[in-house]
């Protein structure tokens, strides 16, 4: 019966008094479309139509009439148990939120002052406010119903966000060293040119969100969503984004100089001209990802899926990428000196004109492989597989090619001099036309009867298998 009464009471009060009313600062026309109508505003003022809801859902919950079964939490995302903020799930007039900000301000310029206090909105709905040029370091917005809120050039240092709904806000140009943002929910978000330096972001979901020349030097994205992200000309100067995702994410010279990268999911990402040098990709999953002019100087790639991705004219000095997937992948003109390619995968990878002068391609499958015209002198080879691999002009000078094997693959005006040959397999290889090979290199190989050897070089003698 109390519940029915206070039901009826309420749908008398929004028919009569409620015309209009506002919502995270924002009108709200109700009587018509219930759709966002005016512009943000800045808290200030007393509205009856905002004040009155909440002194009657008091009265009514107090009551217990049916506060039990009411769900206040709007966009909230998670509010943890250690939230006991005054406006839980609920909005905050704004008289007081201004109120609230003047004695934050005081709370800041000294924290003894008994007028001040850090101010608490803990679990509040506050979508669409307006904060821009606030100061609200040290803030507590934990659990926060912060949808479109608009902090444009904000002092947030220290804020805590975990766990708010941050979708569509705009943090542009904003001051948040050092903030919270852990489990918060900020799809489609702005950040753009925001200071986040040491800001903590595990676990957040920043999928579609804009955070482009953004500086988030020694910040924390653990297992965060990126996908499809903005992050042309970012800052991830030594940041953790271990097993984060970023897949699609626009990553064009971005910076990610000594970044923690392992596991991280970069499928069909645009890291064209980015800086990854002494990166860690342990085992990373860069399957179709550009990184086209990257650099790449001794990182770490390890186990990685290059798998198809395009790296032609990269930077990948001493690079590890020791058993990494780079079936199909393209390194044209890349800049290879010293890497390190042991077992890695290479099918029918691309490799012309590649630089890779001292590499280590010890074990590694290049069948297929295209590496005409590439500069491979004094790299290792052995044990490798170049099967049906087109070696064209390529130039193998003083080359360690033991145990390689050969069949099927193309070496016209391949450079062979000076190169080992300990049981190398060349059978049914045509070598006729390749450079520099002589009779005691090839003494030292094994032939067959299809091999087609360069004038006045003989076979040796069969090898034991």
């Amino acid at each position: 019966m109390a519940k029915a009464f206070c039901l009826l009471v309420w749908e008398i009060f929004i028919e009569r008094a409620g015309s209009t009313r506002h919502k995270g600062g924002v009108l709200l026309n109700t009587r018509k479309t219930g759709r966002l109508q005016g512009k943000p505003v800045k808290p200030g003022g007393l509205w009856l139509g905002r004040v009155m809801p909440f002194v009657l859902l008091g009265s009514l919950t107090s009551a217990g009439a049916f506060g039990e079964h009411l769900d206040v939490s709007g966009g909230l995302t998670g509010i943890s148990s250690d939230c006991h903020g005054a406006y839980l799930g609920k909005q905050v007039p704004g008289e007081t939120l201004t109120r609230m900000l003047a004695a934050h301000a005081r709370w800041l310029a000294d924290h003894q002052d008994p007028k001040g206090v850090q101010a608490d909105l803990c679990g509040a709905d506050l979508a669409g406010v307006d904060f821009r040029e606030e100061d609200l370091s040290g803030a507590n917005f934990q659990g926060a119903n912060l949808t479109g809120a608009v902090f444009t050039t904000a002092k947030l240092v220290h804020v805590n966000f975990q766990k708010a709904n941050l979708t569509e806000a705009s943090f542009y140009s904003v001051d948040m060293r050092g903030a919270k943002v852990s489990g918060a929910r900020a799809r489609l978000a702005d950040f753009r040119k925001a200071d986040l330096t040491q800001a903590n972001f595990t676990g957040a979901d920043l999928r579609e969100a804009n955070l482009a020349e953004s500086r988030f030097r020694l910040g924390v994205l653990r297992g965060a969503d990126l996908e499809e992200a903005y992050l042309v000309r970012a800052d991830f100067e030594m940041a953790n984004l271990a097993e984060a995702s970023l897949i699609r994410a626009d990553g064009r010279e971005a910076n990610f100089h000594r970044a923690l990268l392992a596991k991280v999911k970069l499928l069909d990402a645009d890291l064209n001209r980015s800086n990854l040098q002494e990166a860690d990709l342990r085992s990373a999953d860069l399957s179709g990802a550009d990184l086209g002019l990257a650099n790449l100087n001794e990182a770490v790639l390890t186990q990685a899926n290059l798998r198809e991705a395009n790296l032609d004219r990269a930077v990948l000095f001493q690079a590890n990428l020791e058993g990494a997937n780079c079936a199909g992948a393209s390194f044209q003109n890349a800049d290879m000196l010293e890497a390190n390619l042991a077992s890695s995968d290479l099918l029918r990878a691309t490799l012309d004109e590649a630089y890779m002068a001292k590499a280590n391609l010890q074990g590694a499958n290049l069948e297929g492989a295209d590496v005409s015209w590439a500069n491979l002198v004094e790299a290792d080879l052995s044990q490798s597989n170049l099967e049906f691999a087109v070696l064209f002009r390529t130039n193998l000078q003083e080359a360690k090619l033991d145990g390689a094997r050969f069949y099927g693959a193309d070496l016209r005006g391949a450079n062979l001099e000076n190169a080992s040959f300990q049981g190398t397999r060349l059978e049914g290889v045509a070598i006729r036309y390749a450079q520099g090979l002589n009779q005691a290199q090839l003494n030292q190989a094994c032939v067959d009867a299809r091999t087609r050897l360069p004038e006045g070089l003989q076979g040796p003698a069969p090898c034991l298998r």
